[in-house]
């Protein structure tokens, strides 16, 4: 995720300048920039350009600033909005597909603030089919059905929710509450129906690639494995593969992990890494100096995943592994 963070006062770039440390290391955040002052020709500038846009001002600057570049829930970025004394974190724009209500919860907590969600089906505490679909990193068919299942929720009218059962790890307590639940293996994607409106999830391939010292035990592997996915709040089953390099083939502590996730390992050759340019990549002083390459675990994850994928959650190092987790858009 690409942060942008905007600020109009001095009192305001202070608080962006706490949001910006607490932020630029957080393995799910590629890059976080900051902007001070001009705000109409940044969000001009930038709407495209992020993920998500955070406002440190007064509502009305925001809202006119962002009102002609808005044009769907599927596209917009995030959009959160924090007053100059950092009281409330408002929820503004694309608050379940582009993620505004959940980092709103982060960055209210961040900054011990009040969070601020006025969607329907939140304060209603159901859960929208458009955020299931964010949380677990799905693709959504029919989206113009969205309106009528997340109305049909709030309502308290059953929606129904087919899935197989390998996707159950989507079954939290809410969405129990929130759907009437039929398993079938038949499926190979999440379909909710209400009426004659059907909207479809369909998880985007994940691929984790792991880098990893040499003999390193595989009790160090797993744990960093777990340790990934619960920052990114998945199961290690919502991984479809691992990649690592042709150096790491025989690495007892990857191989014996990915034995007992029952998933594939998929290998990259060295000359492979050496040649692929990505500016999501981030170089590695070390594995340059040892096997000639800017890193392992980065390029392998987003090469396995093939064209249009790109970074998740970013080289992350946990004694003595590294990972990283690429999406195919």
């Amino acid at each position: 995720m690409n942060i942008a963070i905007l600020s109009v006062t001095n009192q305001g770039k202070k608080i962006s300048d706490i949001l910006f440390e607490n932020l630029k290391d957080n393995p799910l955040i590629l890059n976080v920039s900051q902007y001070h002052k001009n705000i109409i020709a940044t969000v001009n500038d930038i709407f495209d350009k992020y993920d998500c846009i955070i406002g440190i001002m007064a509502s009305g600057i925001m809202i006119r600033s962002i009102a002609p570049h808005v044009n769907s829930k599927l596209s917009d970025p995030a959009v959160l909005l924090i007053d100059d004394n950092a009281n409330f974190v408002i929820s503004l724009l694309s608050g379940h597909f582009g993620g505004a209500n959940d980092l709103t919860l982060k960055i209210a907590n961040i900054l011990d603030s009040t969070p601020v969600i006025t969607t329907s089906t939140d304060v209603n505490n159901k859960t929208g089919i458009d955020s299931i679909a964010k949380r677990y990193y799905c693709s959504l068919e029919n989206p113009k059905n969205i309106k009528f299942i997340n109305r049909a929720l709030i309502n308290n009218n059953i929606v129904e929710l087919y899935l197989p059962r390998k996707y159950s790890f989507i079954l939290d307590d809410n969405v129990k509450k929130s759907y009437s639940i039929h398993f079938d293996d038949d499926y190979d994607s999440i379909v909710s129906v209400i009426d004659d409106h059907k909207v479809i999830l369909k998880p985007k391939q994940m691929v984790m690639g792991i880098g990893a010292r040499k003999d390193i035990l595989t009790s160090k592997v797993k744990n960093a494995i777990q340790h990934a996915c619960s920052i990114l709040e998945i199961p290690v089953s919502r991984i479809d593969f691992f990649a690592t390099a042709d150096v790491k083939e025989h690495e007892k502590g990857i191989i014996d992990n990915i034995n007992e996730l029952n998933k594939d390992l998929i290998i990259i050759p060295m000359a492979d890494i050496k040649s692929y340019q990505n500016d999501e990549c981030s170089k590695s002083d070390f594995v340059m100096k040892q096997f000639g390459v800017r890193g392992v675990c980065e390029p392998t994850a987003l090469i396995a995943n093939g064209k249009n994928s790109h970074l998740i959650f970013k080289k992350t190092a946990y004694d003595g592994v590294t990972i990283a987790v690429s999406l195919k858009d």
